[in-house]
């Protein structure tokens, strides 16, 4: 499969950077999601989250027809800003652009600037990420919002922070979009029991848990990261920064909350969660609970357990590059044959654990010969089906099945998971 060179996308891998930024945004509390775009693209956005998610998702659209493209958008801009704070109510505005508005080179942030200083009554926190449909991918979205809410947030409060000389106990917690609300909810009771107080930026583990709500039918995010709770963001203790795909916006996250930042590629499998237990039992004194040591030695025991069925399997990977990171980590611990793997950025040292790594599309899942499993998301199902082997469904999105929310994959209980999971398919197999 060497030097494959391909013209074409068949079935992509890589997904829009709107999708990502859409993500982000809600994680936060009593959020709207504003695509200015044309109505396709505000809708195929939202199918999507709808199906991967199974829950309300709050994605409205500025309805960019053909003179706003061609003309200006602008007042189909500001008319949707206007009547989703009107008709809604939100704490936060989340507004993602789409390859047509970024192509005629409609300066949408500008646009924002002099509408927000316009304003002369309370308003909405407005969060611009630019999300061109022609440039980067899911991650990118991601992290690109997850910097707009930082900058906005610091210049909203720049007076107040720089007066207040306070520290407050919370830390800040960036999480990569790889993360299921399970997991934003384990590492919250992680930190708990090391009596830290997180600020999850942003927060899907309140928001898209998947419970169902007692006050019925809501228009905007039900919960995640409060607007109330942003000004801590500048006086906390310190930032954790978990994801591959976040390594580049680690000193931008530093330099904005001007604070000390620990970063963990992933926090997945035997190896990377002694790490990150060490930080905290280090910066906090504290020992490591006793939960934590028996789900260690559970982890081992499962590693033990399960290396029975990897062997001799050779395995697919076709993720988000975050995933493929945290996966490939816990397989080779394992000691698993990885004889593919198909991301979306080759970054970081995970070129070592793979006999072919490469960036491309679904479809070179065609190119990988004899596998025995495939790990990847619900559009690799095709694949798996033509080679009559097991799909383990994993990354974004996954519309095919339920209960994906409720699993977590991080720390010595998400790689127990992780494990035992693969193992039961490659038995079957």
């Amino acid at each position: 499969m060497a030097n494959l060179i391909k013209n074409i996308e068949i079935n992509p891998l890589k997904t829009s950077s709107s999708l990502g930024a859409a993500v982000f945004f809600l994680g936060l509390k009593n959020a709207v999601v504003l695509m200015h775009g044309a109505v396709g693209c505000a809708s195929f956005d939202k199918v999507t989250l709808t199906k991967h998610f199974r829950e309300n998702i709050p994605i409205v659209t500025t309805a960019l027809n053909e003179s706003g493209a061609i003309l200006d958008g602008k007042d189909f801009l500001i008319s949707g800003i206007k009547n989703v704070y009107e008709k809604m109510k939100p704490d936060f505005i989340g507004i993602t652009s789409s390859g047509l508005t970024e192509t005629n080179g409609e300066d949408i942030a500008g646009i924002i600037k002099d509408f927000k200083g316009g304003l002369d009554t309370p308003f909405a926190d407005l969060i611009y990420a630019g999300t061109p449909d022609y440039k980067g991918g899911f991650e990118d979205g991601y992290t690109a919002a997850m910097l707009s809410l930082l900058t906005e947030t610091l210049n909203k409060n720049s007076k107040s922070i720089k007066k207040s000389n306070k520290t407050v106990k919370s830390i800040n917690v960036f999480c990569p979009s790889s993360f299921t609300p399970q997991d934003f909810l384990e590492l919250r009771e992680t930190l708990d029991y090391f009596s830290f107080k997180p600020l999850m930026i942003p927060d899907l583990g309140l928001s898209l848990d998947g419970h169902l709500d007692e006050r019925g039918y809501l228009q905007t995010t039900a919960d995640g990261l409060d607007a109330k709770d942003l000004p801590d963001i500048y006086s906390g203790q310190f930032n954790l920064v978990i994801g591959l795909s976040l390594k580049g916006a680690v000193k931008n996250i530093e330099g904005l909350t001007g604070l000390k930042t620990y970063y963990f590629p992933n926090i997945c499998g035997l190896k990377n969660s002694d790490k990150f237990f060490n930080l905290l039992s280090k910066t906090t004194g504290k020992e490591i609970p006793e939960k934590y040591k028996r789900q260690r030695s559970r982890l081992m025991d499962a590693y033990l357990d399960a290396h029975f069925y990897f062997s001799g399997k050779e395995i697919a990977l076709a993720l988000g590059v975050d995933l493929l990171d945290s996966f490939s980590s816990v397989y080779s611990e394992i000691g698993a044959n990885l004889k593919l793997g198909i991301t979306t950025k080759v970054i970081g040292d995970i070129r070592y654990r793979f006999l072919d790594l490469c960036e491309g599309d679904l479809d070179m899942l065609d190119t990988c010969g004899n596998v025995d499993m495939i790990v990847s998301n619900s559009n690799a199902k095709f694949y798996a089906e033509n080679l009559g082997i097991p799909l383990l469904r994993a990354g974004f999105p996954i519309i095919d099945e339920i209960g994906h929310n409720y699993k977590h994959y991080i720390l010595y209980g998400g790689a127990i998971n992780l494990a035992v999971e693969s193992a039961n398919l490659l038995n079957k197999e």
